[in-house]
């Protein structure tokens, strides 16, 4: 395997992808103490998933066929976008409670410095912290009834 930029660049992408894909999938469950319950979110820009996907598609037919380029690049970007395919459409948004705050965007919460909840008229729960304003886009409404009980005994 020719170690040049490209390939360096793309087994650091890969490193970063699988890391990712670990964390969201293994650890958040473990970490800060048991998991009271985990809601699976609205999927939202999906068509930047397709972009995305579709990008490394082009790039591996680019390099594999037409120009027939190194055969390790080729088996990197393969690896890349099989990771990447499962993060845009396999892996599904989830928030994660625990017994002291919760987990959204791989970011952990405190129940104590959540200032405001607000229900939106489409269904969205906001939460708001202080700094930053968390949108959570919950599938169905028994969901929801479940996390403004978690929310209803924490704080």
């Amino acid at each position: 395997m020719s170690m040049d930029a490209t390939n360096i660049f793309l087994i650091v992408m890969i490193i970063g992808a699988f890391l990712f894909s670990v964390y969201d999938g293994v650890v958040l469950h473990f970490w800060k103490g048991k998991t009271v319950l985990s809601v699976p979110l609205r999927s939202r820009g999906k068509w930047d998933g397709y972009i995305f996907v579709g990008l490394i598609t082009m790039l591996f037919i680019s390099n594999a066929f037409l120009r027939h380029g190194p055969v390790s690049t080729s088996v990197l970007l393969a690896i890349l976008g099989i990771l990447f395919f499962y993060i845009c459409f396999i892996r599904k948004g989830r928030v994660i409670f625990k017994e002291h705050g919760f987990f959204y965007a791989l970011l952990f919460f405190e129940y104590k410095k959540m200032e405001r909840i607000n229900l939106s008229e489409d269904g969205v729960l906001v939460i708001e912290t202080g700094r930053q304003r968390l949108l959570l886009f919950v599938r169905n409404e028994e969901d929801l009834e479940q996390i403004l009980k978690i929310f209803t005994e924490k704080s």
